[in-house]
C-alpha cells in the first residue's frame, strides 16, 4: 500500500515557492539581464523567468530565413533593403527580443531587425557579420555590422550610416560567438537609457537629410 503523504501547509507550500526562486536566480541576481554561465552569455529578453544563449537568436538555418536568402541574396545590401523595406519599426514596450520568424510577419524593434538581418547575411555564410549592441546618441540601440560597416536597419531603405562615429559599439554576436569590447560591456547594454521617441526622432532627422 502506498504511504500517504500529508498535504502541504501553507507555510511549507510558500517555503517551497521560495526555494523555487531562489534556485532560479542563484547564478543570475534578480533585475539582471545577462550572466555568464559555462562560457555562454545567458541573456532574459523575452518571458520572465526565461534564458537563452543569445547566439541562439541569429538563426541562418531557420526555414524562413533561408525562404528569404533564396529569392533575396547574396548581395548583403539587397538584403539589407528587404529588411528595411518590409519590416516597420515598433517601439518595444520593456525588452522583448523577437526571432527571424517573428520579425518577418512584419514589425520589430531596432534589436529584432538587426538580427533578422544577421541571420539572412549569415545564411551566405558570410564571417564578419553581427549583431552590434551599443549606444547612439546615448542611447541603448542596436545595429549589423558587417566587415565593420554599420546597417542601419531601422531606415526605411537600404542606405549608408551618414555619421557612424555616433556609433558606440559595446558588444557583438552572430550565430557562432559573443564578443565584449571590455569585460561587462554586455551587461552595462542592458543598463543604458532607452527612449523610443527621441530614438525615431533622430532617425527622423537622418532620413530628411537623405532627401
Amino acid at each position: 500500500m502506498a504511504k500517504a503523504t500529508a498535504a502541504p501547509t501553507p507555510r511549507t507550500a510558500t517555503l517551497s515557492v521560495v526555494l523555487g526562486v531562489m534556485a532560479l536566480t542563484r547564478s543570475s541576481p534578480l533585475g539582471r539581464r545577462v550572466y555568464s554561465q559555462d562560457g555562454q552569455y545567458l541573456v532574459s529578453v523575452r518571458y520572465l523567468g526565461q534564458w537563452h544563449d543569445i547566439r541562439e537568436f541569429i538563426q541562418p538555418e531557420n526555414p524562413d530565413v533561408l525562404a528569404i536568402y533564396s529569392q533575396i541574396g547574396p548581395d548583403p545590401w539587397s538584403l539589407y533593403d528587404f529588411v528595411c523595406q518590409n519590416v516597420d519599426y515598433r517601439r518595444d514596450v520593456g525588452e522583448f527580443w523577437f526571432t527571424p520568424s517573428e520579425t518577418l510577419k512584419g514589425y520589430g524593434d531596432c534589436e529584432d531587425t538587426a538580427i533578422l538581418l544577421t541571420s539572412l547575411i549569415r545564411a551566405g555564410q558570410a564571417p564578419n557579420c553581427y549583431v552590434a549592441l551599443g549606444s547612439l546618441g546615448d542611447l541603448g540601440h542596436a545595429w549589423v555590422e558587417l566587415n565593420g560597416q554599420i546597417l542601419e536597419t531601422t531606415y526605411t531603405s537600404a542606405r549608408p550610416v551618414p555619421d557612424p562615429s555616433s556609433y558606440e559599439t559595446m558588444a557583438i554576436f552572430n550565430d557562432q560567438e559573443v564578443i565584449e569590447f571590455w569585460p561587462g560591456a554586455l551587461d552595462e547594454v542592458f543598463s543604458l537609457r532607452r527612449d523610443e521617441r527621441i530614438k525615431l526622432n533622430l532617425m527622423e532627422k537622418v532620413l530628411n537629410g537623405f532627401a
